[in-house]
């Protein structure tokens, strides 16, 4: 599976389940599973968007 693919299963996934994926998570999803970034890149990105600290 490619990772468009897989990002696009995963999104399908849980806009079910009720929640919205914009496209800068999207992107940000591709870069870490491209190698682009680091996990912790990645999780601080998350945490800046849910507005969560520490």
């Amino acid at each position: 599976m490619s990772i468009e693919n897989a990002i696009k299963n995963a999104c399908a996934s849980v806009e079910m389940e009720g929640y919205n994926i914009d496209d800068e998570c999207k992107e940000w999803c591709r870069l870490l599973l491209t190698g682009e970034i680091t996990l912790e890149q990645y999780i601080s990105f998350v945490k800046e968007q849910a507005e969560v600290s520490a």
